[in-house]
């Protein structure tokens, strides 16, 4: 059972604690359905509320993460502070410095966020490091993350002359690509599990996990596909992808089965991801980080860059006592 609370903060304005109003203009890191699959009795959703009306105009929550530390998020791509209603930036700072105090009573030692990444709204970043920095907190980390602004261009435009021929190649010789049905998650997920053990990489998600993400976010979790041809018998390359907002695709997994390298069907796979979003009116499609700690991996940074897609900075931060 999670502990409700209420912090104050002036005549207008209160923090509410694991009471989960509804709201608006969220991420799927910091909705109340996906917190609440992750979340023990020792977790905290803030959200910061207007008394008169009860709209939420902030959230953010917080896992304790060990003895003495609370991190957002605890799984997630990222965390940090969404804002769901225009906010002033006293009200935004007031409303992180009342937090940390809050944590501090428990016991914190230590509190960490990682943030979005800077294209996913680069005045709130920009804010938000302001900010954290001007309250204590030390920069933990600083990775280079890859996207794509979804405009009207075809793929084909955006992409190098090596992934343009991929693409010719694999149509040419009757590859089909398609967003494959929520029911069928389990088959894209054997072709991410074979890919990655092939590559010597863990998968962070189980099938079951995944399977409790498809049943709590039905909506937001789509799965694409590359197969040989038409009969769909064998499938060639998969993709999980996760809308973290209306406007934002975020490509969760991806990988292609041993044997496909002479088609590279990862190309026509992302040509497909980035149609739907076209299709779909997201404007923004995000392939993750390609730095690890920091260190960049210069093979997958070329991948990326080759396909059309660009750096961000997702910065994290760690306040200490």
């Amino acid at each position: 059972m999670l502990n409700k609370a209420t912090l104050p903060m002036n005549d207008l304005y209160q923090i509410d604690i694991n009471y989960f109003r509804p709201h608006e203009h969220s991420n799927l890191f910091n909705e109340d359905r996906y917190f609440k699959l992750h979340a023990t009795v020792d977790d905290f959703y803030f959200q910061l509320v207007r008394i008169s009306s009860g709209k939420v105009y902030a959230t953010i929550a917080f896992y304790k993460d060990g003895e003495c530390a609370f991190a957002s998020p605890k799984r997630g791509t990222f965390g940090g502070i969404v804002l769901n209603q225009s906010l002033d930036l006293a009200l935004l700072e007031q409303f992180l410095s009342d937090i940390k105090a809050y944590l501090i009573s428990l016991g914190a030692q230590s509190i960490s966020i990682k943030c979005p990444p800077f294209s996913h709204d680069s005045a709130h970043a920009s804010v938000m490091t302001n900010v954290l920095l001007r309250h204590q907190f030390k920069l933990s980390g600083h990775e280079l993350n890859y996207e794509m602004v979804v405009d009207e261009r075809p793929f084909t435009d955006r992409i190098d002359y090596g992934n343009d021929k991929r693409v010719r190649k694999c149509l040419r010789d009757g590859l089909l690509a398609e967003s494959v049905d929520i029911t069928s998650y389990a088959r894209v997920y054997s072709v991410i599990k074979e890919n990655r053990a092939r590559r010597g990489f863990p998968l962070s998600m189980t099938l079951e996990q995944l399977n409790q993400m498809v049943e709590t976010f039905p909506d937001k979790m789509h799965f694409f596909a590359v197969y040989q041809d038409e009969s769909k018998s064998v499938m060639l390359a998969a993709a999980v992808c996760i809308a973290l907002t209306e406007s934002i695709l975020y490509v969760f997994y991806w990988g292609d089965v041993a044997g496909a390298e002479s088609y590279s069907p990862i190309a026509l796979l992302a040509a497909n991801i980035y149609i739907f979003c076209q299709h779909q009116n997201f404007k923004l499609l995000d392939v993750g980080t390609s730095t690890l700690s920091s260190e960049p991996n210069l093979g997958l940074i070329r991948f990326k860059r080759n396909l059309g897609f660009s750096e961000s900075l997702k910065l994290s931060f760690v306040w200490e006592k």
